[in-house]
């Protein structure tokens, strides 16, 4: 009975089926009619009339069969502004593109991930944990869970949904009591980790309904804080609180000292043909993540190219004049694991204009020492990377197009050479 109801439901109205099904039978039916006659030795009128219905028939059967398949495949996949070539191309494409894992936190890390999705699919972004301020650190504090604003910003960036969705999950309240502030998506991963009990869980329900290129994993599932150490020898604890110090900074710490790294993250990190770190915030973003010390002892292990995208402007309360090679140093002194073998520095033209805005805010290019950083045995790569809008950052575009080049380079030489 159940087989006959299912039957059935394919000759339900509106279903868009019927008529191709009909169609195709209709072109199968005249080839058979018309070919039997063709076989025949007939009158030349009559073999030109099956010859014409031989031919409808063909013309028949491959509609049919077209605007079947199209029509499945437009209630079954949402993307209907993309044709079905270019959306098998890039199924096809993008997941024989290589296996990258993207670490950092803030607005950086899902800068790189908005152009690497067009290269491959095989994409694992790890982010850091924490984020104390805003609505993140509003929503650590009231609801117990892992901060999820970085986490949100690469889910966008690597979302293949309309853009619709992807602007409610970036949309802002700027109104209302208690929710002034927060985005859509942190409240929606905040209620997803309440209904399925966890915060993994909800990332990966988020995933799905933002239907995103790779995936998004938190560096730890552990609850973390970020203490550090000035030059002056004092410390302040408190990812959102330590640049506003502005003070040089020594190191870094993860609080508890001894954080589990989320497994997902490690397995990504065992299977990378490449990692690559940042742009981003260097002591509040990206070292971070690498103080979870499997985390840092895997990505050692590993002989692939381990990419350092040096930041464009120096950041207020964190790299106050610092150069490429400062960028370096700090990393490895905090780590201290070789995690790094190659550096991106941009050598683009900044926008003059821009400049003074950046310097009200104590911000300044950041200098490429290259004799320092290859003295460390760091392969140096410059090429113009920068955004030509508004704001002096990374172009996703430029800078996604550069990493892919800095790998295929690495299929070709040796690690253990630099």
């Amino acid at each position: 009975m159940k087989k006959i109801i299912k039957i059935i439901r394919w000759f339900y109205p509106g279903l868009k089926v019927k008529r191709w099904i009909s169609l195709l039978v209709a072109g199968v039916l005249l080839i058979l009619v018309s070919s039997s006659h063709l076989s025949q030795d007939g009158h030349l009128i009559l073999r030109t009339v099956y010859t014409i219905l031989f031919a409808v028939g063909i013309g028949a059967f491959i509609a049919g069969t077209t605007y079947l398949i199209k029509s499945f495949f437009e209630a079954i996949y949402p993307h209907k502004g993309k044709g079905l070539i270019d959306i098998i191309y890039e199924k096809r494409f993008l997941a024989k593109g290589p296996k990258i894992v993207a670490i950092g936190g803030g607005t950086g890390l899902s800068t790189i991930l908005e152009g690497l999705k067009e290269y491959t699919s095989n994409i694992t972004a790890i982010v850091a944990v924490a984020d104390e301020g805003g609505s993140s650190g509003r929503l650590r504090e009231e609801f117990g869970i892992l901060p999820p604003g970085d986490i949100r910003n690469c889910l966008v960036s690597l979302a293949e949904a309309p853009q619709l969705m992807r602007d409610l999950f970036q949309y802002r309240f700027v109104e209302g009591g208690g929710i002034k502030g927060h985005s859509f998506g942190n409240i929606l991963i905040t209620a997803l980790t309440a209904v399925t009990g966890s915060f993994k869980d909800a990332v990966e329900e988020s995933s799905k309904v933002l239907a995103i290129r790779g995936r998004v994993v938190p560096c730890s599932l552990e609850k973390i804080r970020l203490k550090a150490q000035f030059c002056d020898g004092t410390v302040k604890e408190g990812e959102d609180k330590i640049p506003d110090e502005g003070k040089p900074i020594e190191k870094v710490f993860l609080i508890p000292g001894n954080v589990h790294p989320n497994p997902e993250a490690i397995e990504a990190i065992k299977e990378a043909e490449m990692i690559v770190f940042g742009p981003g915030s260097l002591f509040t973003s990206i070292i971070p993540n690498l103080l979870i010390a499997q985390i840092s002892e895997e990505i050692a292990k590993k002989n692939v190219m381990k990419l350092y995208i040096c930041n464009v402007m120096t950041q207020y309360g964190e790299t106050d004049g610092f150069t490429a090679a400062d960028h370096f140093e700090a990393l490895i002194s905090n780590v201290k694991k070789d995690v790094i073998n190659c550096c991106l520095v941009n050598s683009g033209r900044l926008e003059y204009k821009l400049l003074p805005k950046y310097a009200k805010e104590n911000s300044f290019p950041v200098i490429l020492d290259r004799q320092r950083l290859e003295k460390r045995k760091v392969l140096v790569f410059e090429a113009d990377v920068v955004s030509k809008s508004n704001y002096l950052r990374h172009d996703f575009k430029k800078a996604a197009k550069e990493i892919m080049n800095i790998y295929n380079y690495g299929k070709k030489v040796c690690f253990d050479k630099h």
